[in-house]
């Protein structure tokens, strides 16, 4: 068949999530502020409150409100061309912007590449293996709601991402370079300066039938050189576990995530970070209608670059909630919940707690795909 004859098919899609519920922030702090004299550490540490409460209509509360657009192109001998873009928008006022909400465009997704029997192989922005592996293994799929915490892992990379899936092990990897250098001469002398991000990721999958376990793996790397010499780097690495079985009754899902952040300057570690969590969580259908829970531990200890440990936080999150499908496209649910619980205890106040942040959640919304 000729390159005239190839059949091709372009499919616009989305989600509308939108809710009314509070948002409720609490933070407490040291009454002094910023510094702490080291007399708090024999003495009683007087604390202070900042309470925010956010109520009101919101977009994406188990999803984010979302417009796709996707094609596919049979080239023939079973490999076709495919793409897919993807940007979100705010349900409630209309307004566009991507994934971070700042500014217009496809930012959820972005990807052009071709799909055969080996996979896929797809160019430009697209979800981690990381992402995939704790959306698939949390009971709220990453919702607003969910125990798993947003800041422990990286939802999206740019550069090449393959997917396959072979008799039930499904193989996900991604790669990617990005290098700027600059160089000023003259009389004078010369300058140069370089800032390079990779970041590089797999996630392994065996599914058969109601089981399903994975493990993934992804690192990311952002540095800075000139020629004064200065150097500088930050090393962010992440691991995940995670599985599920549907007993058909109930459905099971758990998660463990552990990440570390590291600094360096001229070689010099500045330091780093260390957080893990933990979570599990139950679905129990009943015809249209089906609950949920979910509880999750986290985990965080800071250090100084001669690895000695600052301090640490942790905290214990949950979420109770219900749906009720109208159709395979629109339903409705309610959440209650605790995200991001975190006591923090500094070794400057002799292991006592200095602080804490915790966010709770009330929300009744409606969710809409098409």
């Amino acid at each position: 068949m000729g390159a005239a004859s190839a059949q091709s098919s372009v499919t616009l899609y989305g989600v509308a999530d939108v809710y009314a519920g509070q948002t409720k922030t609490t933070l407490t702090l040291p009454a002094w502020g910023q510094e702490m004299p080291t007399a708090v550490a024999v003495r009683p540490i007087p604390m202070r409150k900042i309470v925010n409460k956010d109520t009101g209509f919101k977009s994406g509360g188990l999803q984010g409100s979302r417009i796709g657009v996707k094609g596919v192109e049979d080239l023939g001998n079973g490999l076709k061309a495919v793409f897919n873009y993807e940007m979100g928008f705010n349900a409630i006022d209309g307004d566009l912007a991507n994934h971070s909400g700042t500014g217009v465009g496809f930012g959820r997704r972005a990807v052009v590449g071709l799909e055969g029997g080996f996979g896929s192989v797809l160019l430009g922005t697209d979800y981690t293996p990381l992402f995939n592996l704790l959306d698939a293994s949390s009971v709220d799929g990453l919702s607003s709601f969910e125990t798993v915490s947003a800041h422990i892992y990286t939802p999206r990379a740019s550069g090449v991402h393959y997917a396959g899936n072979f008799s039930g092990v499904g193989i996900q990897a991604f790669a990617g370079y990005n290098k700027v250098s600059e160089t000023e001469s003259g009389a004078w002398g010369s300058y140069n300066e370089t800032t390079k991000e990779q970041g590089y990721g797999l996630g392994v999958s065996y599914a058969n039938g109601p089981f399903m376990v994975g493990v993934a793996g992804q690192e990311f790397k952002n540095s800075y050189s000139d020629s004064d010499p200065s150097s500088f780097q930050i090393k962010r690495t992440e691991a995940a576990v995670g599985a599920t079985y549907d007993f058909g009754a109930a459905k099971l899902f758990a998660n463990y995530i552990n990440a570390r952040l590291r600094a360096t300057d001229g070689g010099a570690s500045m330091g780093k970070l260390k957080a893990e969590e933990a979570n599990i969580g139950v679905r129990v259908p009943f015809g249209a209608a089906s609950v949920m829970a979910g509880y999750g531990h986290n985990r965080v200890k800071a250090y100084n670059g001669n690895g000695d440990q600052l301090g640490s936080a942790k905290g214990n999150d949950w979420v109770v909630g219900a749906n009720y499908a109208f159709s395979k496209r629109t339903d409705v649910y309610a959440r209650v919940g605790r995200t991001d619980d975190l006591k923090v205890k500094a070794k400057v106040a002799n292991g006592r707690e200095i602080g804490s942040y915790k966010v709770e959640n009330v929300a009744v919304g409606l969710r809409h795909k098409f």
